[in-house]
């Protein structure tokens, strides 16, 4: 068996996080990968088992590093409307300095693989659902099915990044902090 190298392993995943996004997945094979990543297609079959592994492993990877840097700094004695909003400006800012990771998360959530690994998705966000359960139950988010609290809470982020790339408008801390506001206000009771 083949050492893994650290190094080969990020250029691989830098390499198809760039591919994918200029040329969609159907565009992309696993030798054009290892072509651009300098390396070859068989260094890439010992970190991942196929094409759909790999694409797979690097969006739970992107959706742990959201949700990671989502719940940075969070304070189980905060109110619920402070770790919300902490979350949400947490989200924001990660996904403003990321946008690839963005891009390539909006491909991968329109194939068929997303359905397969649903519930590992869930399990990374968890910490945020069960946020918004005791915030129903405590009676300060409105009584709604948790898809419907996360789409009106966390999709504008989406559509405020787009604002923000293509529109040219800046979003500093002040923008941030009313657009998390907006969100809070979406949900709440």
């Amino acid at each position: 068996m083949r050492i893994r190298d650290q190094k080969k392993y990020n250029a691989i995943v830098q390499t198809s996080i760039q591919l994918i996004n200029e040329l969609g997945f159907s565009g992309i094979s696993i030798a054009k990968i290892a072509h651009e990543a300098k390396t070859s297609p068989a260094t890439i079959y010992i970190y991942f088992e196929n094409k759909e592994d790999l694409l797979t492993k690097i969006y739970l990877n992107i959706r742990k590093k959201i949700s990671q840097a989502a719940l940075q700094g969070l304070d189980d004695a905060k109110s619920i409307k402070e770790q919300f909003k902490l979350i949400w400006h947490n989200f924001f800012t990660y996904a403003l300095a990321h946008n690839d990771f963005l891009i390539y998360r909006e491909y991968f959530e329109r194939t068929s693989m997303m359905k397969k690994i649903r519930q590992e998705n869930f399990e990374l966000f968890k910490y945020i659902t069960n946020l918004l359960q005791r915030g129903i139950k405590e009676k300060s988010i409105k009584e709604l099915p948790l898809p419907f609290l996360t789409a009106f809470a966390f999709m504008p982020i989406i559509s405020l990044l787009k604002v923000n790339f293509e529109a040219g408008i800046k979003m500093d801390d002040n923008l941030i902090n009313q657009a998390s506001e907006i969100a809070w206000k979406s949900i709440k009771i």
